[in-house]
């Protein structure tokens, strides 16, 4: 089990710098490509499109795994800070639930999406806009997953992570 997670995670990562990697090449191969060359491929900026989509919705779970998205939780932390032990963990509790029904939802209603984006072609690539669409689904999952572990984490293993401000390190 501990190798298939790792091996989850090192292509997890993998999968997200090939998208980054992709994105750099398709970007320099067109702007040399113009300059340099007076050509232009019309397929480029598509496909970086299209990796840009999947970068950032598989980058959100590879971040997610690593704790360090935004997070914007001052009316989470001002209410923790105010209610007694069994208050904050239903807050927790509807927080994470919250987070995992849309999650749920993304998911459902991506695969619906993609499904249904199916006969729809790309202008320059001329592919199924599906490829595009099933991003949303996947990295839902994947973030899903990457939730899943950590509330299990911090039920029965390691402590919830802890935000700058619960732990006081800010203002």
């Amino acid at each position: 089990m501990i190798g298939l997670k790792r091996t989850y995670d090192v292509m997890e990562e993998a999968v997200c710098v090939f998208f980054f990697l992709l994105i750099f090449l398709l970007m320099n191969l067109g702007v040399f490509g113009r300059y340099l060359f007076d050509v232009s491929f019309e397929w480029n900026i598509e496909l970086c499109c299209y990796s840009f989509v999947w970068l950032t919705f598989l980058g959100a779970a590879f971040v997610r795994k690593k704790y360090a998205h935004i997070k914007v939780e001052f009316f989470y932390i001002a209410a923790v800070r105010r209610l007694p032990l069994a208050g904050r963990r239903t807050l927790y509790l509807l927080k994470e639930l919250i987070m995992l029904f849309f999650l749920g939802a993304l998911i459902v209603l991506g695969v619906e999406l993609a499904v249904r984006s199916w006969r729809f072609m790309s202008q320059a690539m001329q592919i199924s806009q599906f490829f595009l669409y099933i991003s949303v689904p996947v990295g839902a999952a994947m973030f899903l997953y990457r939730e899943i572990a950590r509330i299990i984490e911090s039920r029965f293993g390691a402590q919830p992570e802890r935000t700058e401000a619960e732990s006081g390190n800010i203002g």
